[in-house]
């Protein structure tokens, strides 16, 4: 083999030795990555699962759970752990209720209702404005459509006020309040409020039963005064359950203006964020009831950003009138 060739063989091994020498460091590499991860993995096992308990007694709206009765205890205790471990859950309960616990719990004073139905709007929408049902309730109270207009809201093409915050929970707490006055007590009320009150008031005359804990209802509508229970126990106590709130990221409550608007034409909602200063997703997200972009002909009262009503009523009628209607034409109201 003359010089050249010796010199191509030197350069052949150098390069073979040197990939032996990366794969042999990615290897060490992979394999000390490897036992740390399934070190921590064996540690992470022997880790022990906290085990919660619920207290006892319970009352839920001033009344008595029967917690000494076996069947009540197993359904409760059930109701609690899908719950309490549900972290992810339990945290947006704790954010949303920043936001939407002040309100309910102030119209529940006023209205001299049980401070714990609060906590039936968390069990039936998790306080979610845009939460929809398979059966088609709606908002934060989920309301059917024919129960919401039955207690005044308005359902339509233009407006589904069942995304109203404000206006669903009073009609909610008039529900209530006329389900307590019908069942007698608060328990049957709430079972009437998900599943009905024609379903609770047949079963009980079917049956002869007279307390939410001994009637056979749907399942769903049996879970319901647990799951409600299980969130007054976490929400009251949070920290006992290892939810450290200090650390905890709130959702504050969204200070607003309102506005009044009477048009006898469309009024498209972009048309309402220029007069105020915003924009159109802002509108539309303080106000969730309205379903199109635009709204026809009426009387409206819209919540708008904290301190631009003054602003709106300055402006309105300046950008009203450069909008163009669906005729082609411009006109002023």
């Amino acid at each position: 083999m003359g010089p050249r060739g010796l010199k191509l063989l030197r350069k052949t091994e150098n390069r073979v030795s040197l990939t032996f020498r990366r794969v042999f460091l990615l290897m060490g590499s992979f394999f000390l990555f490897a036992s740390s991860w399934f070190a921590a993995a064996a540690g992470a096992q022997m880790m022990p699962v906290p085990i919660h308990e619920f207290p006892q007694p319970l009352q839920l709206c001033g009344e008595k759970v029967p917690l000494e009765r076996q069947d009540v205890w197993e359904m409760m205790d059930q109701a609690f752990v899908l719950s309490v471990y549900n972290h992810e859950q339990v945290i947006l309960w704790l954010k949303r209720a920043n936001r939407y616990f002040p309100h309910i719990e102030r119209r529940l004073r006023e209205r001299k209702m049980p401070d714990d139905i609060k906590y039936l709007a968390v069990v039936e929408s998790s306080l979610r404005t845009y939460a929809v049902s398979s059966a088609k309730a709606s908002g934060p109270w989920q309301f059917m459509e024919k129960t919401a207009k039955r207690y005044g809201l308005r359902v339509d093409g233009t407006i589904d006020e069942r995304l109203n915050f404000e206006k669903s929970t009073e009609a909610a707490l008039t529900y209530l309040e006329d389900l307590y006055r019908q069942f007698g007590n608060w328990g049957l009320a709430m079972a009437a409020y998900n599943c009905g009150e024609d379903r609770v008031a047949k079963s009980i005359e079917m049956q002869q039963a007279a307390s939410y804990y001994d009637v056979d209802l749907p399942q769903e509508t049996e879970r319901y005064i647990f799951r409600m229970l299980s969130a007054k126990v976490i929400l009251t106590n949070p920290e006992r359950y290892g939810y450290r709130t200090s650390t905890i990221r709130v959702y504050p409550v969204v200070d607003t203006d309102r506005i009044e608007i009477h048009s006898h034409r469309d009024v498209h909602v972009k048309t309402i964020a220029r007069a105020c200063g915003t924009n159109y997703k802002t509108i539309r997200e303080m106000n969730p009831e309205i379903r199109n972009e635009s709204l026809p002909p009426g009387r409206y009262s819209l919540k708008v950003p904290k301190g631009t009503a003054k602003d709106f009523r300055e402006n309105f009628e300046k950008y009203l009138s450069q909008e163009t209607p669906r005729n082609g034409s411009k006109k002023k109201m």
